[in-house]
């Protein structure tokens, strides 16, 4: 994972213009895309109160949980709206090959000037805390209990990560 050059959003928008919304309602975004920005689908239909809900989660830093039967577009909705904002997102498919390692991260043998030495990789977890990104949990009721209690920490309301 690689840090972006762009730190924050820099421009407002309106979300009665990309969403066609009826709100005065402006969210940041970015000016310009990442590699972690979803490709746009200009045939996506939005439905208003979820794309409200997700919006706010945008526009406030919080977080938004959204639930449904399996293929309905849920995650497809977040995707769609950050693609729109410019705004990175990861999906995390919490399959059974996802581990605590994969989020928080592991020590590791490099070769720096010549030397082997030790250095701590960061997971998905650290490098979307110091980055702006909106994290889709897909499959959350798939996740191994020891992957749910490292993400239950982050998502509660006054959430922390050490």
């Amino acid at each position: 994972m690689t840090n972006f050059a762009q730190l924050s959003p820099d421009i407002k928008i309106s979300v009665n213009q990309i969403f066609g919304i009826e709100t005065d309602m402006k969210v940041d975004g970015f000016s310009k895309k990442n590699e972690y920005v979803p490709e746009i689908d200009s045939n996506y239909k939005f439905d208003r109160d979820t794309t409200l809900a997700i919006i706010s989660g945008f526009a406030f830093n919080k977080r938004v949980m959204i639930q449904g039967y399996h293929g309905t577009g849920k995650s497809t909705h977040i995707e769609q709206v950050a693609a729109r904002l410019n705004w990175p997102c990861v999906r995390i498919n919490l399959d059974s090959h996802v581990s605590r390692i994969d989020l928080i991260g592991k020590d590791a043998i490099v070769i720096k000037d010549n030397k082997q030495i030790t250095e701590f990789k960061e997971g998905i977890l650290p490098w979307s805390i110091q980055n702006p990104v909106a994290l889709v949990f897909d499959e959350y009721d798939a996740g191994r209990p020891d992957v749910m209690f490292v993400i239950q920490k982050i998502l509660e309301k006054e959430g922390s990560f050490t």
